[in-house]
């Protein structure tokens, strides 16, 4: 009952558009430009592009650095993460932040195409990445991985996010690991161990109800789609890739299983209401709740800014001891536009960027970190990097949001997801009313 009261409350705010991830702007439809000095303007036409001596595109010696990222960034902070950039590349750098997502993409959209594009900007992976590959309006980027990127601790794996038809087409940004953060002090009372099959992770969360503890913490701003990936790549990762693709339906019999084993958990009081993440973290904080899926910066704000707790970190468990568990990601892809007249020191830039004294620099500037050879502090966000690193026995997966190839259905299952943990609808229909909408978008045969 408490959670369909909820129900309308959370749906309304979920339609307002919460959902839209951790790396958006604000809402303030204006432009702000914070830079460092800067050169004349030089434009050249895409036929007309320079070459220096190794045949690469000539630098400017200045590049705009167009975002939705930085906005709300202190000017001395801006300041710090462009001389650092500068230093290492040679090349002025200016950043033009947005403080709204739909001003930054119609300003790109407008000129992305012509030599007065940036020659940096920040954009969105998945099928928003896609639509500008298709339309060859960004560089291809495979050989900076290879010779710049790669080489200084940035996984490889997060590239298969940011390529197409073999090629890579955007550096990170940002990469945001997800993992289950939980309270030790809360595991240490009730003489609970990090869990390594997924029979011990239910009993884990069997204890903590039998003793009046949530046992999973449930977002209510990003989070209808968290434990049903974690539960898909738990039992079989690429049945998750696969329904991501459509290449198999939602009414899929091991769909359905997965999403029964979700109502299973439910019924038997594994997951909290559906919660505000300041509320979440306090509610964790305190020992009401045992545990949340959750990302590195927001563990960050959890053990930093909340009292009261002890954490630590694992991923899901999965089914089988033959399946590698999985780690999700959020990925926030930065572009070089293929017009720019500042292409070539747009080119220059990436090669340092992702050094280690510059990711030192933009780690202590924004949080984020990209680079395993960036030293965390906070044992939480270590722990992901970690995790993500080792391929041997984790996947990386670019989460649910990004990766499903249609943003029709991925929209009607977001909501689907929320309404089912409000307990609005049962997992079966909420399958059905899902693949309505993808036999609506593609077909009723897509997957035959």
């Amino acid at each position: 009952m408490r959670r369909r009261g909820l129900a309308v409350l959370l749906t309304a705010a979920l339609a307002a558009g919460s959902l839209a991830g951790c790396a958006g702007g604000s809402s303030a439809p204006e432009k702000q430009t914070n830079s460092t000095e800067s050169t004349g303007n030089q434009t050249v036409s895409a036929s007309e592009e320079q070459k220096g001596e190794d045949g690469s595109p000539a630098s400017t010696g200045k590049v705009e650095f167009w975002n939705d990222k930085l906005s709300g960034t202190e000017q001395v902070d801006l300041d710090k993460l462009a001389q650092s950039a500068s230093e290492a590349s040679g090349i002025d750098i200016e950043f033009i932040s947005y403080t709204d997502v739909p001003s930054m993409r119609t300003a790109v959209e407008q000129s992305v195409n012509s030599s007065d594009a940036p020659g940096l900007f920040t954009w969105w992976s998945g099928v928003n990445l896609k639509n500008l590959v298709d339309a060859g309006a960004v560089e291809d980027l495979t050989d900076v991985w290879e010779k710049y990127i790669i080489p200084n601790g940035v996984s490889r794996d997060v590239a298969d996010s940011l390529t197409f038809d073999g090629k890579i087409y955007a550096a990170p940004y940002s990469i945001i690991y997800n993992a289950i953060v939980y309270n030790k002090d809360v595991f240490d009372k009730y003489d609970l161990k990090e869990p390594e099959t997924f029979e011990e992770f239910e009993n884990v969360c069997q204890t903590l109800v039998d003793h009046g503890v949530a046992p999973m913490g449930v977002d209510a701003t990003a989070g209808s789609y968290k434990w049903f990936q974690c539960l898909l790549a738990a039992y079989d990762p690429q049945l998750y890739l696969d329904l991501c693709a459509n290449k198999v339906k939602y009414t899929d019999d091991r769909v359905v299983e997965v999403m029964n084993k979700w109502q299973e958990m439910h019924d038997k009081g594994f997951f909290s209401i559906p919660m505000d993440p300041a509320d979440l973290h306090k509610s964790e904080a305190s020992g009401e709740i045992a545990m949340q899926e959750t990302s590195d910066y927001e563990g960050v704000n959890l053990t930093d800014n909340f009292g009261g707790g002890n954490f630590d970190t694992f991923v899901m468990p999965t089914v089988s001891p033959d399946i590698k568990k999985t780690v999700f990601f959020e990925i926030a892809p930065l572009c070089v536009a293929k017009t720019s007249a500042d292409k070539g020191s747009a080119l220059e830039v990436l090669k340092v960027w992702y050094g280690k004294e510059h990711q030192t620099v933009f780690n202590e500037v924004t949080g984020f970190n990209c680079s395993s050879n960036v030293e965390i502090s906070n044992n939480c966000a270590k722990e992901m990097s970690q995790y993500a690193m080792n391929s041997d026995e984790y996947n990386l997966m670019l989460r649910y949001y990004e990766n499903v190839a249609d943003l029709d259905i991925r929209n009607a299952a977001t909501d689907q997801f929320m309404k089912f943990q409000l307990g609005g609808t049962t997992a079966q229909e909420a399958l059905n009313t899902i693949q309505a909408k993808a036999d609506e978008v593609l077909g009723a045969g897509y997957a035959d």
